[in-house]
């Protein structure tokens, strides 16, 4: 039996269904922003109007809520001591909406909250960089390195280390 090109496209589409019964096979295994289940919606080959239809009924239903998600990634973020700088590059890499992200930073993730994850980081970093302790200099570049790169911005960096070390 010969297959054309037609039957295949033809099995695909019935195969994945409609573009709001795909997004929510998304959304039961894990939670997404808007954008990114735009971009999954379009990457699988669906039109932007069943796309933008797909995402505002999900909306709607309140399966899709860039806040929520926000709150959820910003709480994870400070469990894995991770800074507002970065947890604010991740939420925009993801296509949360830059003022949504300002407005939850400044809501759940305090100054004091940073300082003290921070703290908490540079205690667990410095077991592993017990080699560099003589050499004062290498050991407080190595944990601002670290620090910097776990996304703390640099004036509380530079108080824990001049504070603490």
């Amino acid at each position: 039996m010969k297959v054309s090109q037609e039957n295949i496209s033809k099995r695909k589409s019935k195969a994945i269904g409609t573009a709001q019964d795909y997004s929510l096979r998304l959304i039961s295994a894990r939670s997404y922003s808007e954008k990114q289940i735009a971009e999954k919606l379009i990457k699988k080959g669906f039109s932007t109007e069943d796309t933008g239809r797909a995402v505002k009924k999900l909306k709607e239903y309140g399966y899709l809520n860039d806040e929520a998600f926000a709150g959820r990634l910003i709480e994870n973020g400070k469990r894995r001591l991770i800074g507002k700088i970065k947890l604010s590059y991740e939420l925009y890499k993801k296509g949360v909406n830059k003022s949504i992200i300002d407005e939850l930073m400044e809501k759940f993730y305090a100054e004091d909250e940073e300082r003290v994850a921070a703290l908490k980081a540079m205690d667990k970093k410095k077991v592993s960089l017990i080699k560099y302790r003589e050499n004062e200099l290498i050991f407080k570049k190595k944990l601002y390195d670290f620090l910097q790169s776990r996304g703390f911005s640099s004036g509380i960096i530079e108080d824990i280390l001049n504070s603490k070390h």
